[in-house]
């Protein structure tokens, strides 16, 4: 029950990656109106890589976690924005830095075969909260919303609790 609460009530930066970034320089930002806009053009059901397995409990975690975000900052920088859908900022590092997971390779597989979906829905679910004049706080819609994803997709979470 534990995997199951701590998987649904982790979420995902909306702005700021490290809250003593005041004197960095941006190195690249997505402000939430652009993001807004973003996700109304997604399918977070189409965006999952070909070739790619069954996404486990761990790596969903990382994903709706914000170390997803951070490690995006850390491996992509901005060459190339792969969360327009997510309001975001990241910094120019004075060192190199090390993502939470074992290498960027990593991020990349984690990225292409689970973050974009289960993100790409959280963040769809929070626009439609959103827009129907709920609270951008209020995580009810999405927590029930995951969940039937998750059934939906065969992913039988309590044969592991």
């Amino acid at each position: 029950m534990y995997l199951l609460l701590s998987l649904l009530f982790v979420s995902v930066p909306d702005g700021n990656t490290n809250s003593s970034n005041e004197n960095l320089l941006i190195e690249h930002s997505v402000t939430l109106e652009s993001a807004e806009n973003a996700i109304q053009h997604i399918v977070p059901e189409l965006m999952i890589g070909v070739g790619c397995r069954e996404c486990t409990i761990r790596e969903i975690e990382y994903c709706l976690s914000n170390d997803a975000i951070e490690d995006h900052c850390c491996c992509q920088r901005k060459y190339h924005e792969v969360f327009p859908y997510i309001a975001h900022t990241c910094y120019v590092r004075s060192r190199n830095c090390e993502p939470t997971v074992r290498d960027c390779g990593v991020f990349d597989r984690l990225l292409t075969c689970c973050c974009h979906q289960y993100l790409g829905t959280k963040w769809k679910i929070k626009m439609a909260a959103t827009v129907n004049g709920q609270s951008r706080k209020n995580n009810s819609l999405f927590l029930f919303g995951l969940i039937i994803f998750l059934i939906q997709n065969n992913y039988y979470i309590f044969n592991f609790l």
